[in-house]
């Protein structure tokens, strides 16, 4: 079923890979989609009520060369529709293995947030078009960092598992709500411990990081975000309201049972802020899906809800708060070796959006991965 990260991995290192003598190996991925939303009063996925071929398009190339024994290097490109098809550098590391089983790296590195963390942009890698918004987009600004990871995989008993552990900084543009803002997480670091028994798979990651936010105020123009600020100031709760140096966690677990015809996932996400100007969250998601032939029909659920302090704070909060869930039915097609079409049908309910009541729609999308 294609949702064993060993088997994306082979996939990906193996599939269609270009072998040149001196160990240079390229390899890639892509999707092309389309996309349309019933109502465009409901944010999903960028998608508005006209059809989209841009949202879920991408494609990248990775390419890797081995140095010598123990030191290789890595790159990947990586051009999105969403964003005009710009080519960002989104991986950029070098690997130095100590043995079989320990590797470090160092460079720009994905950030290990998801169950799907490494392959998050790998259409062919998951049954879904997209992974569920309400668990995965939230954290789309932060998914690469510059910094250093080590990663050891064990043996305890009958179980494979692995432990990674990373630490470095992030410097980049934030839009929470509509105005994109300058953020710097500093002592950005986690840790991911993995294990697998048989069909059976348990995943559990913490992260943290220190968020400075110093132009918020710098040029008001009205966004939400600001107008929460500038409340907050006028009754003198402005410390509570602007990062400078709060620090923020994030907590994952997930786990999974996959037979080779089933497959199950469930994995939940919540966020904890030391500031009041980002609200506390907690995410969740259960799918299943079932494997006829080369035909897998998936079901999912999913729901994040925002929190709210008390108090002042909390009137103040409000004005930021979202709820909503979603209910998502698909069907993925492998019709031919590395290529995979889907097709879906997403029920969208935004109970809260911006602190009001929000409004619900279906997102109807298809879309054809590929690795090579």
């Amino acid at each position: 079923m294609y949702n064993k990260k060993s088997g994306i991995a082979a996939v990906l290192l193996i599939s269609g890979q270009l072998s040149y003598a001196n160990d240079l190996n390229i390899n890639g991925f892509m999707s092309a989609g389309a996309g349309v939303l019933t109502n465009d009063d409901v944010s999903a996925a960028g998608y508005d009520d006209d059809v989209s071929f841009t949202q879920d398009t991408v494609v990248a190339l990775q390419v890797s060369k081995q140095i010598n024994d123990s030191t290789s290097a890595t790159t990947q490109f990586i051009a999105r529709g969403e964003e005009d098809y710009n080519t960002e550098n989104a991986w950029a590391y070098v690997t130095y293995s100590f043995n079989d089983n320990t590797d470090i790296r160092l460079g720009r590195l994905r950030t290990p947030f998801f169950y799907y963390s490494d392959f998050l942009e790998v259409g062919y890698a998951y049954n879904w078009i997209r992974p569920p918004g309400e668990v995965y987009s939230r954290l789309d600004t932060f998914s690469s960092i510059n910094g250093v990871d080590l990663t050891h995989n064990f043996t305890a008993g009958s179980a494979d598992g692995s432990v990674q552990v990373y630490f470095g900084r992030l410097e980049d543009s934030f839009a929470p709500v509509e105005e994109a803002f300058e953020i710097d997480l500093r002592n950005f670091a986690g840790a991911v411990l993995s294990l697998n028994k048989d069909n059976w798979g348990t995943r559990l990651s913490y992260h943290q990081a220190d968020v400075y936010m110093p132009d918020l105020m710098a040029d008001p123009t009205g966004d939400a975000l600001e107008q929460l600020v500038a409340g907050a100031t006028a009754l003198g709760l402005q410390d509570e309201f602007t990062p400078d140096g709060d620090t923020t966690r994030f907590y994952e677990a997930a786990i999974t049972y996959d037979n080779g015809s089933t497959f199950l996932i469930a994995e939940w996400t919540a966020l904890d802020h030391e500031t009041d100007l980002l609200l506390n969250d907690q995410a969740f998601l259960i799918s299943a899906a079932q494997r006829f032939n080369d035909t897998t029909v998936h079901l999912t659920y999913s729901e994040d809800k925002d929190e709210k302090q008390s108090g002042n704070v909390g009137l103040l909060q409000n004005n930021l708060r979202g709820e909503e869930s979603s209910i998502t039915l698909g069907a993925r097609f492998d019709y031919n070796a590395g290529t995979a079409f889907k097709v879906e049908a997403q029920y969208i309910d935004e109970e809260l959006r911006l602190g009001n009541d929000g409004e619900s729609a279906m997102l109807y999308s298809v879309a054809v991965d590929l690795v090579f």
